[in-house]
């Protein structure tokens, strides 16, 4: 044994590992007893075990928590993008197209192909090329049998109307709703549909939706000038905040512990949908409408608050009307007040889409 190298002393209180301490059987030996001198320092500190359990924890709980964000952000993300579909029933129904006919309007199946091939169906109902013509929407989950109370009565005054399933609706294709992101250029395919193929007046389109039907009727007024006329029925402000609003209502989960769900849960749809749902936003381009909007909403809506309606309505610059229906629920302000709301809505129109009217303006 060499007599200058120093062995280590057990009867120290405070061991050092140095690299002069002599560990047998080389380098093993030098790691079991670091992991004993680390056991020793352990037992002498409780201050250390705490916070290591304390940290163990707490990432424990982190993981927890990443762990329940992404399974309940799959099924939410779903809830806003894929929605189970209503009312295809009705769709397939004879029984409707004959009750259509009976009252003497002839309806055209029609298939449109949209900006990236997507083919979007409705039905086509004919007055004359020089009448003036209003795409009819409908809103989430249903598809053009819902709004055929409104497209029907825009029929019976006279007006051309198409009214379409939107895309993952209906009969069109599509995977994805992304409420007016891809939306918007289906409308405006239409637009060019009907004065291409229709031979329709392109200076006399308006459009009227429900729900998310007019969210999208305004974003598209917003970019597209050919829009002489906008008839909104219940839309929504900003798309994030009605799907926070909603998530609250169907999760009852604390406004604090909302936050983080809804932020994943907007995520994974943008990342499936392929889109961004906060540019989906009527409030924001309400400023840009130049032609006249007429909004809607039911004082006793549950799902989108009337609330929504008066800020688009405060926002915009152009000609305006907001008619508040006491007492109606979400998108029924036609079944509340039918004979009021037939008479406001072909009025609005034929007065808008009226060329002379519009000079007047």
């Amino acid at each position: 044994m060499d007599a200058g190298r120093k062995r280590s002393n057990p009867s120290e209180s405070h061991r050092e590992i140095s690299t002069e301490t002599v560990y047998p059987r080389g380098v093993a030996g030098a790691v079991k007893a670091v992991a004993s001198e680390s056991k020793t320092l352990t037992r002498k500190t409780p201050g250390a075990t705490w916070l290591r359990r304390a940290g163990l924890a707490a990432l424990g709980a982190l993981g927890s928590l990443t762990v329940l964000l992404g399974v309940a952000s799959i099924p939410l993300s779903g809830l806003l993008i894929r929605p189970r579909l209503k009312r295809m029933a009705q769709l397939k129904s004879g029984h409707l197209r004959a009750l259509i006919k009976r009252v003497g309007i002839a309806l055209e199946d029609v298939a449109i192909t949209s900006f990236d091939g997507t083919k979007l169906c409705g039905w086509w109902m004919a007055t004359a090329k020089d009448s003036p013509t209003v795409v009819v929407l409908h809103g989430v989950k249903k598809n053009r049998t819902d709004v055929l109370r409104t497209s029907l009565a825009l029929r019976q005054a006279g007006l051309n109307v198409l009214v379409l399933d939107g895309r993952a609706h209906g009969g069109s294709e599509g995977r994805y709703v992304t409420y007016g992101f891809y939306e918007t250029r289906d409308v405006e395919s239409a637009v060019e549909w009907l004065i291409g193929a229709k031979g329709v007046a392109g200076d006399s389109i308006g459009l009227a939706g429900e729900s998310m039907g007019a969210a999208i009727a305004l974003q598209v007024a917003a970019l597209d000038n050919r829009i002489k006329a906008v008839w909104a029925d219940s839309p929504f402000a900003s798309l994030e905040r009605v799907t926070s609003e909603f998530l609250h209502k169907v999760t009852h989960i604390p406004g604090p512990m909302l936050g983080p769900v809804l932020w994943t849960a907007i995520q994974v749809a943008n990342y499936r949908g392929k889109f961004d749902v906060k540019t989906v936003n009527p409030l924001s381009l309400a400023r840009e409408i130049k032609c006249a909007v007429y909004l809607v909403h039911g004082t006793a809506d549950q799902l989108i608050s009337a609330n929504h309606s008066e800020k688009i309505y405060e926002a915009l610059a152009g000609a305006k009307d907001l008619w508040m229906v006491d007492g109606a629920q979400h998108a029924r302000a036609i079944r509340r007040e039918r004979r009021e709301y037939v008479e406001r809505i072909t009025g609005f129109f034929k007065a808008r889409l009226s060329k002379t009217d519009r000079v007047q303006l």
